[in-house]
C-alpha cells in the first residue's frame, strides 16, 4: 500500500505519478457526480478531465489529501453548474475551488461523502438481480412510492416489497464486509428515505 503522503508529494513536485494516482482514486466517483448534475456522459467526462487539469495547474498549493479531494469535487460541481447554465459567476467558482486547496468546507465534505456513498451503492446495484436493482433505484433514488413502482413495472406490491427488502439485505451485507463507514452511512441512507 502506498502511503498517502507519497502521491501528494509526487503531485506537488510535478510528477505525473501523483496526478495519475488521484485520477485513479477519484475519477470514477467524479464522473458519477458530474453525470448526476449534467446528465450527459461526454460532458461529465470532459468536466472531470478539466478538474484534473486545474488540480495539476494548482498542485503547488495542495496541503493535504482532503484538500485535493475537496478541490476536485468543488471544481467539478462548479463546472457542472456552469455547463447547465445556472447563473453563477465562473471567476467566483475558480476562486472558491482554489481556496478549497487550502481549507475544505465541512458542509461540502458531507456532500462529497454522500456522493461517494451513492456511487458505491450504484456500483453494487449493478451486481444484483435486475428487478431488485430497479426497484431499489426507483424507491430510493427516484423517490417513487410502492404503488407508482407497481404501475410502472406492472407488478404487485408484494413483489416490490420482496425485491426492495432483498436488495437492502444484499447491500447491507456488501457494505458490512467492505467498510464500516459506508455500512453506517448506508443504514442512515435507507432509514431516512
Amino acid at each position: 500500500m502506498i502511503p498517502s503522503s507519497v502521491p501528494l508529494s509526487d503531485l506537488r513536485n510535478g510528477k505525473e505519478a501523483g496526478l495519475t494516482f488521484y485520477m485513479s482514486k477519484y475519477g470514477s466517483s467524479l464522473r458519477f457526480f458530474a453525470y448526476s448534475i449534467v446528465k450527459d456522459k461526454g460532458a461529465a467526462e470532459e468536466i472531470v478531465s478539466d478538474s484534473f487539469y486545474k488540480l495539476w495547474n494548482g498542485r503547488e498549493r495542495t496541503k493535504t489529501e482532503d484538500n485535493v479531494r475537496a478541490f476536485l469535487y468543488l471544481s467539478t460541481r462548479n463546472a457542472c453548474y456552469d455547463y447547465v447554465d445556472l447563473n453563477v459567476n465562473r471567476a467566483k467558482h475558480d476562486s472558491e475551488a482554489l481556496d478549497m486547496l487550502i481549507q475544505p468546507d465541512q458542509d461540502f465534505e458531507a456532500q462529497i461523502i454522500y456522493n461517494e456513498l451513492l456511487n458505491a451503492i450504484s456500483k453494487e446495484l449493478e451486481k444484483l438481480p435486475a428487478t431488485q436493482a430497479r426497484v431499489f433505484k426507483m424507491s430510493f433514488f427516484e423517490g417513487l412510492e410502492t404503488k407508482e413502482i407497481c404501475d410502472m413495472l406492472n407488478t404487485t406490491p408484494s413483489t416490490v416489497y420482496f425485491a426492495k427488502s432483498k436488495a437492502i439485505q444484499a447491500l447491507k451485507e456488501i457494505f458490512k464486509e467492505k467498510n464500516l463507514k459506508y455500512y453506517s452511512l448506508f443504514l442512515f441512507f435507507i432509514l431516512n428515505k
